[in-house]
């Protein structure tokens, strides 16, 4: 993993459990998440990503519409809008490109099937993998070795992921074109240290197309290689939800329009694309996806700095160096610590720690994971469930990420004194004004975490302090 452990300090495989989360919820919100584990042979990228699929919620399709389209907005050219067609249930599509997969199979060819019948032969296209997957998953294992070998693969996934929704065009000599919007969150896996090397060394350009990039580590810990055995030992079982149980995955959707970004903070996500000489735009788009999703899962009604900051490392890990994702990191926690700056609106009573005290976003980069770490895909539908059941906060009602306490609850500590201090200082006079000068008489003076003295008000053994000498 790329990035040190003093900036995050979670498994990678709980932050690859968390970013499989995140990308099903975006998915079914129509907006797409794509995900590439890398990490060396044999810890577990594969395994965890395919196991997934017992956890994917069900979607409503027309009726046997391989294209999977969307009653109420089909897309296909069988599916006109305006139309009344029967629905049907479905798992979210979830399809593999092999790397012996030739174009025509992942993006579509003329219906063999069809143009030999005996009795009324007819000239059609045969959707492929990436139509089918429409709303759903794509998985490409060794995506780095596909890059490789199949250029011509890896440009269509170039279309695919350029936009949200993508699109995907489907010719064949002497059939018409046909062009289709394709929503579908593309996960892939490999190992960088085999040939020929890293994704982003080969195909830059599709690297950058991946939202997040999860660096995965030897696991070191019983109880996180007892999980990976249980997603292996998972494969077996029925790949489909029941529908009581994809439900819970709608009723959680409808909390993702319901999330505000406030402007301060979509204001800072911005500025570091300035500030940091970002190559890309996308990763300031997926930082801010990714933090809006965070904060659905954990059941808050506004995203946060701590959403940012949880993301941040796997949307910046394979488009900036070492040194430049410290800085940033830095600059985002030195920006929550600031007493001066527009604050979101406060968070529900209960969000601080155990003891009342209020963590600041520094500790929070850092902090442990919770001591028992497995979270298999049943278990991840069971706590959606009991976080639905009541109100409060998708992680357990107090407001926690990762067993820390967010740093806006609350009114204690040095976040709850700066913002009285903000708003004494508003009353006193308003130096906003054109020309406004500042009275030291009227305005409270700060220096974080407490509260500065006036020097009118010290008594003179206190004016000047001499340094203690060292015996």
């Amino acid at each position: 993993m790329r990035l040190s452990p003093g900036l995050v300090r979670h498994d990678g495989n709980a932050q690859l459990f968390r970013s499989v989360e995140m990308s099903i919820l975006s998915t079914l919100a129509g907006s797409p998440l794509h995900l590439h584990a890398e990490g060396l042979r044999g810890t577990g990228k594969t395994t965890i990503l395919r196991a997934a699929r017992q956890a994917l919620p069900r979607v409503r399709r027309i009726k046997s519409c391989l294209f999977n389209c969307d009653p109420e907005r089909p897309h296909c050219p069988q599916h006109g809008p305006g139309g009344e067609w029967e629905a049907e249930w479905i798992p979210m599509p979830f399809l593999e490109i092999s790397h012996s997969a030739k174009v025509g199979t992942v993006v579509g060819s003329v219906d063999l099937g069809r143009l030999t019948e005996a009795t009324r032969p007819q000239a059609a296209l045969l959707p492929g993998s990436l139509p089918q997957a429409h709303r759903g998953i794509i998985f490409v294992d060794e995506i780095n070795r596909l890059a490789d070998t199949a250029p011509e693969l890896a440009d269509v996934l170039l279309d695919v992921m350029g936009t949200k929704p993508g699109r995907i065009q489907i010719e064949e000599t002497g059939l018409p074109r046909v062009e289709l919007p394709l929503s579908v969150s593309v996960w892939a896996a490999s190992n960088p240290d085999e040939d020929p090397g890293p994704l982003e060394d080969i195909r830059k350009q599709l690297s950058d197309r991946f939202d997040f990039v999860i660096g995965m580590s030897r696991p070191g810990r019983v109880e996180v290689v007892a999980e990976i055995l249980a997603c292996r030992g998972s494969g077996r079982r029925e790949a489909s939800l029941p529908v009581d149980e994809s439900e819970i995955w709608h009723r959680v959707l409808a909390r993702y329009g319901v999330v505000v970004f406030p402007l301060p903070l979509r204001r800072l996500v911005a500025s570091l694309y300035v500030d940091f000489s970002l190559e890309s735009l996308r990763s300031v788009e997926a930082l801010q996806l990714g933090a809006h999703i965070h904060a659905v899962l954990e059941g808050r009604d506004e995203v946060a700095l701590r959403d940012v900051l949880a993301v941040a490392p796997l949307a910046l890990h394979h488009r900036a160096d070492l040194a430049t994702i410290t800085e940033i990191m830095k600059h985002l926690e030195e920006w929550g610590n600031r007493p001066d700056r527009e604050m979101p609106r406060r968070a529900a009573d209960g969000d601080g720690g155990a003891d009342g005290q209020v963590e600041t976003p520094g500790e929070m980069a850092v902090a442990a994971p919770p001591a028992t770490p497995a979270r298999s895909w049943g278990g991840l539908l069971a706590k959606l469930k009991r976080s639905l059941d009541g109100p409060g906060a998708v992680s357990g009602g107090g407001g926690k990420v990762g067993g820390t306490a967010g740093w806006q609850g609350g009114d204690s500590g040095s976040a709850g004194m700066a913002r009285r201090m903000v708003d004494r200082g508003s009353r006193s006079r308003d130096l906003t004004a054109p020309g406004a000068l500042a009275d030291p008489m009227q305005v409270t003076p700060f220096a974080p975490p407490a509260l500065a003295r006036p020097m009118v008000e010290l008594p003179p053994d206190e004016l000047v302090r001499l340094p203690e000498v060292q015996s």
